[in-house]
This record gives C-alpha cells, structure tokens and sequence, in this order.
C-alpha cells in the first residue's frame, strides 16, 4: 500500500494534526513544525528532494546566507525528531494505525499503515465549516476573528463545564498568548496569524481574574519554538495558548491547544476549519455563544465579551493590516498603518477601533519622526472623539487622550485624571508606563517606578516598562541603572534605535567619548536621521573639537527631515552655549514637542537652571507650579 497515494493522503494529514498536538510534540513548535514539513513534502512526491540548506530557510527561518556545513541545526533538530518519533510509537503510539518514521541518513519521511488497530478516540472538534462561493481575500480576516473568538467559546467553555479538570487548587490564574504560526505557503498572510493573537489576546484579557501576559512580550518568542515550560517561567505564567494557522485556496484551518507551563501536559486542545459564507452572521452567533459561556464561569468576569468590532469584513482585513504594520514602528511602516486605518474607517465609519489606531499612529509617528505634534493634534482629538463616541468605556481613548493633555495641553491636573480613569477602565498595559514616566518627570519618582513596576509585571518583555524605569533612573542622575535597563531592552530588540540614541547621550554626559561616537555613528549608517548628527555633535565636543560639533548641529538643523528643537539645544547645551540653547528651548516649548516635559530634570541642562527664560518656560509647560 503506497501511503503516498490520493486516497490515504486526507488520512495522513488528518492524523499528522492529531500527531503534532500529541503531548510529545506539541510542546515544541519546532519539532512539529519540522515534522510537518517533512510529511508534506514526502506527500507531494519530493521526499528526495529535500536538503538541509531548504530545512534551514523553510523549517528555521534561517537568512540566505545560512550555510550548513558550518551551523549544524538541521542535523540536530531532525536527530531528535528521529529519536522522539521513535519513543512515541515505543508508548503513547503503540496502538496508532499510521506510523511516521525516519530513516537513518535520510530525510525523506517512511509512512506505513497498520492493520487493524483500534480507532483512538479523539480529541473534541469543533469546526465552523460554512459553504460559500468565495470571491475575496479579505473574507479571511473576518473567519480569522471569528475563529479568534470561537476560541475564547471553546476555551471558557471547557472551563465552563469542566472539559479541562483542573482540581481547585491549580487553577489557572495566568497565562499567555503565543503568537500563531503561520503554516500557510503565503507569507503574505502573517498578518491574518498576528491578528488572531491579538484578538485572543484582548478577550481573554478581559477576564478580572485571569492575568494575561500583553501582546508584547508574547511576540518575543515569535518563530522560536521555545519549549512552553521555558515560557512559563520567563513570563511568570501559569499556562500558555499556542496554535497555528494555514490557508490554503479558500479555507482557514486553525489549531490552538492550551498548556500547563510547569510541565508542559496539556489541558486542551481544538481545530477549527472554515469556509467563507455568511460570515457576518456565524460571528453574531459566536458573539452570543461567548457572552453566555463567559457568564456561567462566575466570578469577576465581564458581563459580556466584544463580538466583531466591525460588520464589514473588508474593513477588518485592512485594520489587521494596519494594526501589523503598526506593530513594527518604524516611520515608514507607521505612515502605511495610518493609510490602512483611515481606509477602514471608509469601509465603515463607525468602526471605532480603526479610529483608535489612527490617533495611536499619529501620536506615535510625531514622537519617532521629531515631527512637529501640532500637526496631528487636531486629528487625533478627532479620532478620539468617534470612539468615545461608540464607546464611551473604552481606556484605551482616555489614555490618548492623557497623552495629548500632558503632551500638548500641558495641563498636568486634567491629564492624570486621564491616565487614572484610563487605568481603572482597562486601558493597555503601556499605559502605565507612560504615566509612570510622566510622575517620574514632575519628581514623583518613588509613584513613578511603582507604575513601572505595575507595567512590567503584565508585559515583562516589553519595551515601554524598560523606558519608564530608564527614565527614572536618568532623572535621578542614577546612570548606572539607566545604562544597566538600556542594555536589558537591547537584548530584547538589539537595533531598537531610541536605546542606542539614550546610551550614546548618557555616555557623553560621562565623557565617555568613544562610546559616544560609537553609538550615534551606529545610528548613522543604520538610519541616516537628524538625530544621529546631533548625537555625532555631542561626541565631537566630547573630544573638544567643538568646530565640528556646531556644524554637525547646523547641518541636523538644516535637514529637509524633521528635527527636534529640544534635541537640538540638548546639543548646544552640552556646547556650552547658552543662548542657542534657550533659542531652540523656546521653539521646543512653541511646538509642543512632548520632550520639552524632561526640562525640569534633565542633566543636560543643569547649568541653565536659573536662567529666568529657563524658570518661564517650565512654568509654560506645567512643570512649575
């Protein structure tokens, strides 16, 4: 019997997903990434084919230049697959009726069938297979949300009715979201597996009583295949929820399963597969299956669950675009967030969470470009004001609008209200650091690392708790800290380019000229910036040649890119120049740049304190009272 042949190949596929959910494999992605990829080439008649260098690329995301005559990871990894494979059919797979092998010196899969075993019982399915004339890609996105929150039915639902047995002394407290594989053969499609993430990553943080770790710390273990006992650990996480996606012509097949951390057994586990049809109407009914499950858990728990926060499906797609090209901040990619958003908000006008990602984009494009804010402010008061409008709760507006109070407002006794009612209404988790930053600046440092703290104990990974906690480190003169907390962010994101800016600035404050210069020319080659030619001015005058310093400050003040001013007195500060300083303070403060809020505490300044026009200014902004 060819196993290979088209009558058995459904078979074998079904069974590889029961196979790779088994508790041998499914606690390591890699290896049933491996498996799976080795199974379906031998399935389309390639198992011959197959070379360590494709493994690399395909399998290990490695770069073109990965060379394995030199870096041994396929070797290792199908060495342990073969080896697992073999201790699994010895045990748990005694009594399965397919049997994948793989043969020494080889990497082409062996598929055999038995005879006459048993048929196990399986794991419950759940599928929302509807059928549908499929005319457009982006129906994908609203089956992707769907599934999202069929998940969450499935998941409080086992809860529920005690289909996970979980005595009451080891109940689930946290947990967290792995970002989903994307097992599909377009890569375009990464962006449908980060949304599903981010949706189950929303409800299930909806839960009063359940912590779950924020999205940015769970997509640092993206496409590592970190064992889920490694994870819990890391995150301080009693279970982690992990799966995968494929798409494949017009049909969505998911996979989630649900693990214990401190042993990796799994709790639950639920394949979901779909067809585009009525759409809309399959996720009112999971919308309804969700707010009655989640009640019958009992204790704090919401009284309902948001269903599909648009009912127009083209909408969705574009705003899981959006929110993917939003994820990657940088300026490029947070102008073509901006494009995707407002292209949503066409398809449907009321569809808040777009409006949300507008403001959010603009506010965070002006901080990272040193564009100047006044020219989003007004737009964003404007997208805020359509999701207040549709949602009077939501925390995540009132943050912004927090932002834009303290920011551009300067009215510091409205802005911490913001941030409180903010807080108290569920806004993200970076909320507090951005609050706890702001104290931080008004010389509240003691509240202001509390709310670090608070930050990073539901986003441990996550860079805006490690800015915080640098923030009040540097306020306080406290460099070593600050240096140590910036150095710990850069092994999260090593080429996170406002780390590298803080570093080279603390190393100039120390004299450090060498580290100086290392660090901004760093900066330079990587994104030739404004910025970069200030920090150069800093490591110039640190070495005294104080010439080339001011015409690194004149050409970064030249540039046809934006600049900001209060970069550029922080330069002529460190010159010594007291006049071009307070010039550029003064154009700082006119533009409502959101740095001028450093201005009582900044050491690059110390000399300028009692300057007359230095007191005015912070009294301007609100940071005298």
């Amino acid at each position: 019997m060819d196993p290979c042949d088209k009558a058995h190949t459904d078979e074998i596929r079904a069974y590889l997903d029961t196979l790779t959910a088994a508790p041998a494999f499914a606690a390591s992605v890699r290896k049933a990434r491996l498996l799976r990829y080795l199974v379906e080439r031998k399935l389309a008649g390639e198992g011959d084919k197959i070379n360590e260098y494709a493994m690399g690329l395909d399998v290990f995301d490695r770069p073109a230049s990965f060379d394995p005559r030199i870096e041994s990871v396929v070797r290792n990894e199908v060495s342990r697959l073969r080896q697992r494979l073999k201790e699994y059919y010895s045990a748990d797979g005694q009594a399965d009726r397919i049997v994948i092998e793989l043969p020494l010196r080889s990497y082409a899969a062996s598929i055999t069938f038995r005879e006459a075993v048993p048929t196990p019982v399986e794991a419950p399915q759940e599928e929302g297979a509807v059928r549908a004339k499929p005319r457009r890609e982006w129906r994908t996105a609203a089956i992707v949300l769907g599934i999202a929150l069929a998940l969450v039915v499935a998941l409080a639902g086992a809860l529920a009715i005690g289909r996970i047995k979980i005595p009451p002394k080891d109940l689930v407290n946290s947990m967290v979201v792995l970002p989903f594989e994307n097992l599909s053969p377009n890569h375009a499609d990464e962006y449908l597996a980060d949304g599903l993430t981010a949706e189950l990553t929303n409800e299930l943080g909806q839960w009063k009583d359940l912590r779950v770790v924020a999205r940015t710390s769970a997509f640092e273990f993206k496409g590592k295949g970190m064992d889920v006992r490694e994870v819990g650990r890391r995150l301080n996480v009693e279970a982690a929820l992990e799966g995968s996606l494929a798409k494949q012509g017009d049909r969505v097949r998911i996979m989630a399963q649900l693990y214990r951390t401190a042993n990796g057994y799994r709790l639950w586990s639920q394949s979901f597969e779909a067809k585009p049809e009525d759409v809309m109407a399959v996720e009112q009914q999971i919308a309804r299956s969700i707010t009655a499950t989640i009640r019958n858990l009992g204790g704090n728990v919401p009284d309902h669950v948001t269903s599909a926060p648009t009912t127009n499906p083209e909408a969705m797609d574009l705003y899981l675009q959006a929110s993917y090209q939003y994820a990657q901040l940088t300026p490029e990619s947070l102008k073509t967030s901006l494009v995707l958003f407002h292209q949503a908000t066409e398809k449907d006008p009321s569809f808040a969470r777009a409006y949300l990602g507008i403001a959010a984009a603009e506010l965070e494009s002006s901080f990272l470009t040193s564009r100047p804010p006044e020219e989003g402010v007004e737009r964003v008061r404007a997208a805020l004001q359509r999701v207040l409008d549709a949602d009077p709760n939501s925390g995540d507006a009132h943050g912004l609008l927090a932002e834009i109070a303290v920011g551009y407002d300067w009215n510091w006794p409205l802005a911490e209200g913001e941030f409180q009612l903010a807080l108290a209404k569920g806004a993200e988790v970076s909320l507090r650091a951005v609050y706890g930053w702001n104290l931080a600046s008004r010389g509240r440092f003691s509240e202001g690392q509390n709310q670090c703290r608070a930050a990073e104990g539901s986003d441990p990974l996550g860079i805006a708790p490690r800015f915080c906690q640098f923030w009040v480190y540097y306020f306080q003169r406290d460099y070593s800290e600050a240096k140590n907390t910036l150095v710990r962010t850069l092994e999260i994101k090593p080429d996170l380019i406002y780390a590298h800016e803080l570093l080279g600035w603390i190393a100039a404050l120390e004299h450090d000229c060498e580290e100086t210069t290392s660090q901004f020319q760093w900066i330079a080659q990587k994104h030739p910036m404004p910025v970069a030619k200030i920090g150069l001015a800093f490591a110039s005058a640190c070495r005294g040649d104080r010439e080339r310093a001011r015409q690194y400050l004149k050409e970064a003040a030249g540039s046809t890119a934006d600049v900001s001013p209060y970069q550029l007195a922080s330069g002529y500060a460190f010159l010594h120049d007291r006049e071009a300083a307070m010039s550029y303070l003064q154009k700082s403060a006119a533009s409502h740049e959101s740095q001028i809020l450093w201005l009582k505490y900044d050491p690059v300044f110390e000399e300028m304190r009692s300057d007359r026009r230095y007191i005015a200014i912070e009294k301007m902004v609100g940071l005298q009272p």
